[in-house]
């Protein structure tokens, strides 16, 4: 069982790389359209910094999750499952919310 529980971790820190992607162009595009703004404050700070910073940044932290699954480090303790599973639902309802927006303008 403690096997099956590390490969959905796996899963999961694919899963919210490719999210966090997704959001990244999503939110750049919702932005540059002023159809809606950056919500959480820190983003938005850098995002107004610069855009390039942004998307980097976004980019980064994709990568960052990929290499822990490719160099097979993706870490099991309860608090990164705890965080890794309140990312997951944040992250679903953020694309979610994207969807409704992109639902509206269609």
């Amino acid at each position: 069982m403690k096997k099956e529980g590390e490969a959905h971790l796996v899963l999961l820190f694919y899963y919210l790389s490719l999210l966090n992607l997704v959001d990244a162009a999503l939110t750049v595009a919702g932005i540059e359209s002023s159809l809606i703004t950056e919500a959480n404050p820190l983003m938005e700070r850098i995002y107004s910094i610069d855009l390039r910073l942004f998307l980097t940044l976004k980019l980064c932290l994709s990568v960052t999750l990929y290499l822990f699954i490719v160099y097979k480090k993706v870490p099991k303790t309860r608090l990164v499952k705890g965080i890794t599973l309140f990312a997951t639902a944040s992250y679903t309802t953020v694309i979610c919310l994207h969807g409704f927006w992109l639902v509206q303008i269609v």
